[in-house]
């Protein structure tokens, strides 16, 4: 089925690949298929027969905002590698695949004196990933400077959409409610000397390390609420440390779970349903996943 979809088109396809090892929870069961998409005639089509199989597909990039069902996923997960993994410097312009990582592509654009990057460089993810979600950190969002988006639809069409074509807001972008894939992104950075560019980009680097935990975490695992911030809402109702099966409440930071070790998907809902109910009953307020959940 999709073994003979991609027949000579660049792209690897596998069965039954246990998706844990591909989450930054360390948590997940297997994809009935995984397939590694090398360019976009490829991912077309893929997207094509995964519709015409009825059967649902995933995009995985850094696997750092995602929590994947104990029992798997019943469908099509990919990634882009091959030439979705290219970066181009054209100042003060940068052009990467969907699958680049923000550091690297940070460290590109460091090496060519361009700044913009800096406080986006600690987030897991691929480039792809970040400009779905409008990813942020520390005051800095992707659509601060995003130009354009190349996608692919569902149905394996190719276009080009601008940002201000978008509508996006806080960690979210109208690409999460559509089937487009983001394969790749134009970006219009700053010139700074490189050496200050590195030395903000290592303070951004000590300061991620210090403030989240080290075991396999997911990062945030709800949003902010307009004018407060989870994490503290969440400490003032003492949940740091509160643990089901192998999953807890990070002791560092109360928005966010770790995986001390056997956890499972069902482990990480069920804290999250304790998160949410705390914080609505002390509060009144209603916490939003930021972290994907599948199923």
């Amino acid at each position: 089925m999709i073994e003979s979809a991609l027949s000579g088109l660049r792209a690897v396809v596998r069965e039954n690949v246990p998706l844990s090892g591909r989450t930054t929870l360390r948590i997940g069961g297997p994809a009935r298929y995984f397939v590694e998409a090398h360019d976009a005639e490829a991912l077309a089509a893929l997207l094509r027969a995964g519709r015409a199989a009825g059967l649902p597909v995933l995009a995985l990039g850094k696997g750092s905002n995602l929590l994947v069902p104990d029992a798997g996923f019943p469908g099509v997960v990919f990634t882009l590698a091959g030439d979705f993994l290219a970066t181009r410097i054209e100042a003060p312009e940068v052009v990467a695949g969907g699958g680049v990582s923000l550091m690297s592509l940070a460290v590109a654009a460091q090496g060519a004196g361009l700044s913009g990057l800096e406080n986006l460089s600690g987030i897991p993810s691929s480039l792809g990933g970040a400009v779905r979600i409008n990813a942020g950190s520390y005051g800095s969002e992707l659509f601060d400077i995003l130009v354009a988006a190349d996608l692919v639809s569902g149905a394996g069409e190719r276009r080009t959409a601008p940002a201000s074509g978008i509508p996006h807001g806080y960690r979210w972008t109208a690409l999460c409610d559509a089937d487009d894939i983001v394969i790749g992104a134009r970006l219009r950075l700053a010139p700074k000397p490189p050496a200050e560019i590195a030395s903000w980009m290592a303070e951004v680097t000590a300061k991620r390390k210090n403030a989240l935990p080290k075991q396999p975490n997911a990062g945030s695992i709800f949003k902010n609420p307009p004018g407060l911030f989870a994490g503290k809402l969440l400490e003032e109702c003492g949940l740091k440390g509160r643990r089901v099966g192998g999953a807890e409440i990070s002791p560092v930071h109360a928005n966010v779970i770790v995986n001390v070790g056997g956890a499972t998907a069902s482990d990480v809902k069920s804290l999250m349903e304790e998160m949410k109910n705390a914080v609505r009953i002390r509060f009144g307020v209603e916490l939003t996943a930021e972290i994907r959940l599948l199923g």
